[in-house]
């Protein structure tokens, strides 16, 4: 080859590695932040169990839902759970409400700040329960708590730290510090 045809292929050879090793970043990066799928502003919805009855009704003030993730977060939820009693067929409707919720794999709702489990029907021996945290397992009608709790019925007021209760079965375990305070007066 001659010199004048080896050095354009030389500084062409230079200027191509100077551009790949200094090459710019590209225009977009990949976002590691999931974006969600869809928002819903007052969210209101209904739920059925494989009999055709009404499980639960969810409203909310916002959802996110995040399939990437299989989750949705939730803005002031509330959840309508209605239990029939297998006994007597009566149907008892239990509110629970919290500020923040996250709904995971479509039947575990984590709510946290300001949790209130209510009784609705007023059929059973707690009305109302408080908390900071409160998982609920939709399909199973469980709540559970490892934060410190309050409750309350008729004639009773209870604390204490850590619980599981069954909508269904009508059972509550508190685990830890219980105290209690019953009332003799009649309502």
């Amino acid at each position: 080859m001659k010199k004048r045809h080896i050095i354009p292929f030389a500084a062409l050879l230079i200027a191509f590695l100077f551009w790949s090793y200094f090459k710019a970043e590209p225009l977009y990066k990949i976002s590691k932040v999931h974006n969600p799928n869809y928002t819903a502003y007052n969210l209101s919805s209904t739920h059925f169990d494989t009999l055709g009855d009404i499980s639960h009704k969810m409203f909310a003030d916002k959802a996110t839902t995040f399939s990437e993730k299989n989750n949705t977060v939730f803005i002031n939820p509330r959840v309508i759970v209605y239990v029939r009693n297998k006994d007597n067929n009566q149907i008892s409707t239990w509110q629970i409400s919290s500020k923040d919720g996250l709904l995971e794999d479509e039947n575990t709702l984590k709510l946290t700040h300001d949790v209130r489990v209510e009784n609705l029907s007023l059929d059973q021996l707690i009305q109302n329960i408080a908390t900071e945290e409160l998982t609920l397992l939709l399909d199973k009608k469980e709540i559970s708590s490892n934060l410190f709790i309050t409750w309350d019925g008729p004639q009773m007021h209870q604390q204490g730290v850590g619980m599981w209760a069954s909508l269904l079965s009508n059972e509550m375990i508190v685990k830890n510090n219980i105290k209690a305070v019953y009332f003799n007066e009649k309502n």
